[in-house]
Order: C-alpha cells, then structure tokens, then sequence
C-alpha cells in the first residue's frame, strides 16, 4: 500500500520506497543516515525544496533527478526537465510514473504585491503513480484549476501553512476539490506553519486525514 511506503521527512519533502528503490520530493535537511535516492523530484527552486547539499548527499551515480527547467540547469548528472502538463513516459524507477501539475498562487503576494510563486515560473507539483497506486505532491501553490487533473488520488500531500501556500481552510478546499483516499497536510514544523494548522485542516476536510511524524532516518 502505497501509504505505508510513505515517509514525512519534515516540511514539504517525503521518501517513497518502491520495492529496493527510493524516490524523494523536495528533500531538505534530509535526516543523517538516509538512504540514496534512485530518483529525485524537485517541484521548484526556493531553498526549502530545492536544496542541492542534500541533493548531493542522497545522490550517487545511478540516481536521476526531475524538475523545472531553472532546477534542472542548476543539476548535473542524469537530469530531466519537466514542465506543467507533461509527462514522463519512461519509467526512471521500475514501477513508478510521473506526471508534473502546474503550482502557482494567485493571491499570496510579497509587500511589494509581488506573487510569491507565479504561474509563468513554470513550477510543479507532481503526480507519481506507484505501482498502479497515485500520489500528488501539490508543490508550492493555492487551490488552482489544475488540481481537477488529480481527481481521485489515493494520497494528497498537501500545504497547509498559509502566507506563502494555501491556508489550512484553502487546503481543506482543495481536498474538497480532489477527493483523495486521504489527505496529508505538509508545509507546516519547520520554518513556517505549526502542528495547529495541520490539526486545523484535518478538522476542516471532508475527506480522510492523516497527520505524519516526522521520520528520524
């Protein structure tokens, strides 16, 4: 079951192990003693998703990396750029399929009135199909049109911080909007957001919740 295979890493970033393969999304300080990645998503380039010390370190020579182009260009190695909309048809990992889905805010803005994450950066959420099962890492983003192509999802990974990502109540919408098998509030513990939003989206959703701990390794 692909939630038991599911690891919270702290943030935004989580471990997939698919049979004796390992995928991350947005690793950030990632925990000593993880194992190496086979394969990598990374859903934009703001520091606490893309960070390329823990790149680095979970990668060896086998590992494939996939992201936005500004991400890919920063990468060396087995690289794909990937843009919302498209999908990988070939399997990176036996097994394992993925597909980008835009993420962008419409209406959380710097003082400046500058949007924190546009539409026209070309950043990410993903949608991995593990063995037949569909998970959505969301990325950073509001509640877009975009989310109807994730309808249906077995797992829903989910921002639930405001300020920069959706509000526990947006999120909340979101889930509404989806229909996932379950939802898992993420964003929230290390820099920005609290346990309370986490608890707050759960209390919010209309489908099931699942609030992660945080894995030590």
């Amino acid at each position: 079951m692909l939630l038991d295979a599911l690891d919270w890493l702290g943030h935004s970033g989580f471990r997939i192990r698919v049979g004796g393969a390992v995928v991350y999304i947005d690793p950030y300080r990632v925990p000593e003693g993880s194992p190496p990645a086979d394969l990598i998503l990374i859903t934009h380039g703001h520091y606490d998703h893309f960070s390329p010390q823990d790149v680095e370190r979970l990668s060896t020579k086998r590992t494939w990396l996939l992201g936005p182009a500004a991400v890919a260009e920063r990468v060396s190695g087995q690289v794909h750029s990937i843009a919302p909309g498209e999908s990988l048809d070939d399997e990176l990992v036996r097994g394992v399929y993925v597909s980008a889905v835009a993420a962008y805010n419409t209406s959380k803005r710097d003082p400046e009135g500058n949007v924190f994450h546009p539409r026209d950066a070309g950043w990410v959420g993903y949608e991995v199909t593990v063995w037949g099962e569909r998970l959505y890492h969301s990325g950073d983003t509001d509640v877009i049109p975009e989310m109807d192509a994730v309808t249906g999802v077995d797992v829903a990974l989910l921002p639930v911080s405001g300020t920069y990502v959706m509000t526990a109540h947006e999120a909340a919408e979101a889930a509404r909007r989806i229909q996932p098998g379950v939802a898992i509030p993420m964003h929230w513990g290390s820099h920005i957001g609290t346990e309370a939003d986490a608890r707050e989206f759960a209390d919010k959703a209309t489908v099931p919740v699942r609030i992660l701990e945080k894995v030590a390794a």
